[in-house]
């Protein structure tokens, strides 16, 4: 094995969770490598170290003072409200403006289909403007039922 493989399973193996196989290779590998022997040194040293503070167990009050240390605190501004605020007042607008429309939409006149008469008299105008370029055509004849239909300004620009 490597150095590399070793240092890797280094602490598998001074726990004693590896196979028989991995670990006589690991325990050959440390008989030849005095670099990897003090990686091993090391480890079982910091292990000795840690033992004594696995003893100590915290205080049963422990989490909620850290919990209450961790919780942001934030004093009330405008802005907090405004962030909070901002959809609520979006949907408002939009509910609003549906409202209107609506409205709107509901109090306006009906619209009015064009009276027979009114087709009617649409057709004798373009009827008249029609025979005006006649060469036969009785100008003032013409002028005269033109009027008649009450229509004097379109019958000028003729």
């Amino acid at each position: 094995m490597r150095c590399k493989q070793v240092r890797e399973k280094l602490a598998e193996y001074q726990l004693g969770a590896l196979d028989d196989a991995e670990a006589a290779a690991i325990a050959k590998h440390l008989a030849e490598c005095a670099d990897c022997r003090a990686e091993l040194q090391a480890l079982e040293r910091t292990a000795e170290l840690l033992a004594p503070a696995e003893a100590v167990s915290p205080p049963h009050d422990l989490w909620p003072g850290v919990r209450e240390r961790l919780r942001p605190r934030r004093a009330w501004s405008w802005d907090t409200l405004a962030v909070h605020w901002q959809p609520a007042l979006a949907g408002g607008v939009a509910l609003l403006v549906i409202i209107l429309g609506l409205a709107w939409m509901a109090l306006r006149p009906p619209a009015t289909e064009p009276s027979s008469e009114s087709l009617a008299s649409e057709y004798q105008q373009q009827q008249i403007i029609a025979q005006w370029e006649q060469p036969l055509a009785d100008d003032a004849a013409l002028g005269m039922m033109f009027a008649s239909l009450g229509n004097g300004e379109e019958g000028a620009r003729w």
